[in-house]
């Protein structure tokens, strides 16, 4: 069981990054496994305990030991990780075009790679691990975390669009994933090509693409969250024409059937617990 205590960043951030979490759990004498799947955010995590797991690539095959990471936006399988250990990681979720947003980073040239936070952050990685290593709780951690990352934020020169293409990304959230792409040109008072080209820069994917993977992420979550539910009335209720639908769906983003997923590797179970926001 992971416990995951999530707070929501200051105000200025909230445009950009979904949240900071806090997830703490021992493996005892056994390996947990998580599939890497297709994921709309970006994931930065710190690795507060013991200090790495380990990643083999999408045939299987052993590929790094990974401690602190960036894990960019996934649109198919990459591979495993396995934990095996007693860990505390302090993650920032970062929302659509977070990384470009903040970071400044040409977000298109990250898709499906997972880097360490040395070639993100430098030696800025180690010191704030230091500090969120030395910190009471989550509540000091992401003040630390939302003044370095309000300091990154000033210091870039936004794009007219880049605050529309992170409402848009909102927007598709929340209707998880199951929306026209039209509509979602007009929200924008873009024409539809150019809405689709600007989504293109700020995202590094079309939005087409990112819905995709946002209503497959939310079915995987509404069975995890309800294991007795039939996939049919999964499929149905995220919008997929049919069960086939949504296989071919699953096989795009997790190489595997959703019944071959969920039988070959059992999704990490979290328990959330309540913390003060700022």
């Amino acid at each position: 069981m992971v416990s995951t205590a999530q707070i929501k960043p200051a105000p200025i951030l909230q445009p950009f990054v979904s949240c900071y979490a806090l997830r703490i759990f021992n493996t005892g004498k056994f390996n947990l496994q998580q599939p890497m799947l297709a994921v709309n955010e970006f994931y930065m995590t710190f690795f507060l305990k013991d200090r790495f797991c380990t990643c083999t690539n999408a045939a299987g095959v052993f590929q790094e030991i990974r401690s602190n990471t960036l894990v960019n936006l996934l649109t198919h399988y990459n591979g495993c990780v396995r934990w095996n250990g007693d860990y505390a990681l302090f993650c920032v979720q970062f929302k659509a075009n977070g990384i470009a947003a903040i970071f400044g980073f040409q977000q298109r040239a990250l898709i499906n790679v997972i880097l360490p936070l040395d070639n993100i952050l430098g030696n800025e990685n180690e010191f704030l691990t230091e500090q969120f290593s030395s910190c009471a709780g989550i509540s000091e951690m992401t003040l630390n975390m939302s003044m370095y990352l309000t300091s990154r934020l000033q210091q870039q020169k936004q794009k007219a669009h880049t605050a529309t293409i992170a409402l848009i990304s909102d927007i598709i959230t929340a209707k998880k994933g199951m929306i026209c792409l039209d509509t979602l040109a007009y929200h924008a008072n873009i024409s539809p090509r150019n809405f689709e080209r600007r989504f293109l820069d700020e995202v590094g994917i079309t939005p087409k693409l990112y819905a995709g993977i946002t209503r497959f992420y939310n079915a995987l979550e509404s069975k995890m969250l309800h294991p007795h539910k039939k996939w049919t009335d999964i499929a149905y209720e995220n919008g997929y024409f049919d069960q086939g639908h949504f296989i071919k769906s699953a096989k795009e983003f997790s190489s595997k059937t959703p019944e071959e997923l969920f039988n070959d590797t059992t999704p990490l179970l979290e328990k959330f617990i309540n913390a003060e926001g700022n």
